[in-house]
């Protein structure tokens, strides 16, 4: 539940006006070597032995970088890195729908100024195009010791304050597995991301990284020119960089808080030196970067077995219950790929689901919108992902309204562990599952630690943030989330897994 206290309202208020501002993420990464080692868009620690320490200096790569740039006759624009809630956004107007956002990894976005002459960007700065021979680079620090972090590029196609969008993963995200980094740890580490269709811009860029002390930490990603449209007129694509930050390891939860606070990156566009005045054409002929490989999901092993004590324990969440009814509500794939989403135009429009945000590197299944009112609760339940080996990184969240989509509650795989000890604690494989209770029943429902107590109903959602755009407290929706299987590093194969439950309970008449 949100730790900011709530208000409730008397009655529903007319919508705010949207204006805009970004959302969820993903990324095209030439496979990269196992690792060696709120403010707004527009503005803008630790070490092995779990002690927070000083984040490393990357000032003198980027002075270095700078320096190579204007040597080899390339020219160069800075961006910001912001951290923002997408739940806040929604209520602010700046966005049409926050699209089921995690709460418990706050996105951190790129905002990119546009080249002077370019078609104007649908979503400044958040959104933007790449002529065809630029790159974006991004220097920096990784974060502190989590469970989980990437770094995900996307399309975009729409505008995020009306709605809808059209949002696809451009490929795979280079997360903790898979980046590269000075050093023998992911956590903490100087880094390079360079990201680029263009083969000779690639190349060049590299060898000013390698100069700038960064080549062995450089991690390319590709935007296939068979797939979008690089440029900088109105009929090209349009891009947004975000990062995804996940449950920190236990004694780094301030150096994660301090790392979206701030985050320690600096990041260009950058692009070879036109000899006009117009920076739109291009210098360099087309080289255009294949389509890189995908990782492959999933590994032949499965969850399937565990079924027998997962039926055992939807029938002891059950009988725990005898003053309610309970009722099943089905999980069920959220998401189109986003390759196949991309070529068939599917769209992101709540309570409509489509590819939207989907990553690559993520498996959301998704409830249809159910209504829970004053006096019940939901039991959420199925297997922890992560104690099964098929994430490394899962979750279970409640969101509010079928259109704003707002997070109201999550729990992640560490809070969910042991918890379904509560009702099978004679089971062998107990500790593989979970069950966790989101309740509005108050005094009279379930309590104990494994129990979240939801806002009311009648609750003002956007008073947290001093607004007023109305949210419908009493539709809801639940979304499962599995990061990154460890064997695969991408995103575990959905017909490994057992979906995740949902039991909802209302008083016997």
């Amino acid at each position: 539940m949100t730790t900011l206290r709530l208000r409730r309202r008397p009655a529903l208020l007319a919508l705010a006006t949207a204006v805009l501002l970004a959302a969820p993420t993903a990324m095209a990464a030439t496979p990269p070597a196992p690792s060696r080692g709120a403010l707004s868009l527009s503005e803008s620690l630790a070490s092995a032995d779990g002690k927070p320490s000083p984040p490393a200096d990357t000032g003198r790569q980027v002075e270095r970088f700078k320096h190579q740039l204007a040597r080899s006759g390339y020219v160069s624009q800075s961006g910001t890195e912001a951290v923002f809630d997408l739940n806040k956004r929604y209520c602010e107007g700046a966005v049409f729908s926050a699209m089921w956002p995690n709460p418990q990894s706050p996105y951190i976005v790129t905002g990119m100024p546009e080249v002077p002459g370019q078609a104007p960007n649908t979503n400044p700065p958040a959104t933007w195009r790449l002529r065809q021979d630029e790159a974006v680079v991004l220097i920096g620090t990784t974060p502190p010791p989590e469970e989980y972090f990437s770094f995900d590029l996307t399309m975009l196609k729409g505008s995020l304050p009306t709605g809808p969008l059209l949002w696809t993963s451009v490929g795979d995200p280079v997360n903790n597995k898979t980046v590269r980094t000075q050093g023998r740890t992911p956590y903490d580490r100087p880094f390079a991301l360079v990201i680029t269709g263009n083969g000779r811009t690639r190349a060049e860029v590299n060898r000013m990284l390698d100069a700038a002390g960064l080549g062995g930490a450089t991690n390319n990603v590709t935007i296939p020119p068979a797939m979008y449209r690089l440029g900088l007129d109105q009929d090209s694509d349009q891009f947004l960089l975000g990062m995804r930050t996940a449950v920190p390891e236990p004694g780094f939860e301030k150096a994660l808080e301090d790392y979206r606070a701030t985050p320690p990156l600096q990041v260009f566009r950058v692009r070879p030196q036109s000899n006009t005045e117009d920076e739109t054409a291009p210098v360099y002929a087309p080289d255009p970067l294949p389509v890189p490989p995908l990782r492959v999901s999933g590994t032949g092993a499965t969850e399937l077995d565990l079924n027998p004590t997962l039926q055992l324990l939807r029938r002891r969440i059950i009988d725990a219950h005898p003053g309610y009814e309970a009722h099943d509500e089905v999980v069920e794939r959220g998401f189109e790929e986003s390759n196949p989403g991309l070529q068939d135009n599917l769209v992101i429009d709540p309570p409509i689901t489509g590819v939207g945000a989907l990553s690559n590197d993520a498996d959301d299944p998704i409830t249809r919108n159910f209504s829970l009112p004053d006096g019940s609760f939901v039991v959420a339940y199925g297997t922890n992902h992560v104690a099964t080996r098929q994430a490394t990184y899962s979750s279970a969240t409640l969101y509010a309204d079928a259109k704003a989509a707002v997070a109201l509650a999550a729990k992640n795989n560490r809070e969910l562990q042991g918890t379904a000890d509560d009702f099978i604690p004679d089971q062998p494989h107990a500790d593989q599952l979970y069950a966790w209770t989101f309740s509005r029943a108050g005094d009279d429902g379930p309590a104990g630690p494994h129990v979240t107590a939801l806002p009311p109903t009648s609750t003002d959602f956007c008073a947290q943030y001093g607004t007023d755009r109305p949210v419908d407290m009493s539709t809801l929706r639940f979304v499962a989330r599995a990061y990154m299987q460890p064997d695969t590093l991408t995103r575990p194969a959905l017909s490994s897994l057992l979906l995740d439950r949902l039991l909802i309970f209302t008083p016997k008449k």
